[in-house]
Order: C-alpha cells, then sequence, then structure tokens
C-alpha cells in the first residue's frame, strides 16, 4: 500500500481536544475514506470516533469491540466503525461481510486495531488516513498522529 507521511501531530490532555484532530481529519476525507486506527488498549481511539461522530451530529456510538461493526447513517453521511481488536486471523474477517464494506460508492470505514490487517489488502480505489495514539507518561496526555499517503 504504500508508506505514509505524517500530516499532522496532536498532543490531547482531555476529550474535549479530541475536536481539533476530529475536524482536521473531517477536512481531509474523500468520497471513499477508510480511517485506519491504530494505537494500544486505552489510547483513544473509541473515544476519537465518537468526536467525530458527534461532530456529524450522531450522538448514540458504542465500541464495536464486541459486535465487531456498527454502522452509522445522518444526513449524507455513512460511516461503517469496524473493530479488529478480537480478530484471530484475517480469515475471520471473511465471515464478518468486511469486505462488503468497500463495495458501496462513497462512504467512510473506521477500523480500530488497523495493525491487525494487512494494508495491502485493502481497495486501492478507496483513500486511505492512518492516526495514530498513543499513550503519553503524563496522566491522560495522549499523542495523535495524522499521516497520509505519500
Amino acid at each position: 500500500m504504500g508508506q505514509y507521511q505524517v500530516y499532522h501531530q496532536f498532543t490531547t490532555r482531555s476529550p474535549q481536544d479530541l475536536r481539533a484532530v476530529a475536524e482536521t481529519l473531517t477536512k481531509l476525507f474523500r468520497e471513499r475514506t477508510i480511517l485506519l486506527l491504530e494505537g494500544p488498549v486505552g489510547a483513544g481511539k473509541t473515544e476519537l470516533v465518537k468526536t467525530l461522530m458527534q461532530g456529524w451530529g450522531i450522538q448514540e456510538t458504542a465500541s464495536p469491540s464486541f459486535a465487531i461493526h456498527h454502522h452509522y447513517e445522518q444526513g449524507e453521511h455513512e460511516i461503517d466503525h469496524v473493530d479488529l481488536y478480537r480478530l484471530q486471523n484475517e480469515e475471520d474477517l471473511d465471515s464478518t461481510g468486511f469486505w462488503d464494506l468497500f463495495s458501496a460508492r462513497r462512504g467512510l470505514v473506521v477500523i480500530e486495531w488497523a495493525e491487525r490487517l494487512n494494508p495491502d489488502l485493502l481497495p486501492l480505489n478507496w483513500y486511505k488516513i492512518k492516526v495514530v495514539m498513543q499513550k503519553r507518561p503524563a496522566m491522560n496526555e495522549r499523542e495523535v498522529t495524522i499521516s497520509l499517503p505519500g
């Protein structure tokens, strides 16, 4: 899939700080976008998704850790939120309908735990944005790095 180049870095100290990250991401989205979220447990991946959804007026969001997939629609926005934490291997994706998500003509597919997926398997005709979230030593601080295909 190629290399990514750092586009922007943020240090967040509260869920409210994620608004700036969400606003930056929203400006980058194209008609077909895959948002690849990486980072350890507790890094804030699901919180970022909730903040993003709230910006579009979607208030009821949940982590798809157990369901693996949630679909949201609000106005012109269609979002598929996938969590690969429980993924044992790539064959598990076949039984979830994961690959069917990319048959849409437009939309946003958000993938938490994207590091568990071989990015070369993702469709080439979708724009990809990688977000890496890391906990920092200071309480509640997170480092958020947005990278774009380079």
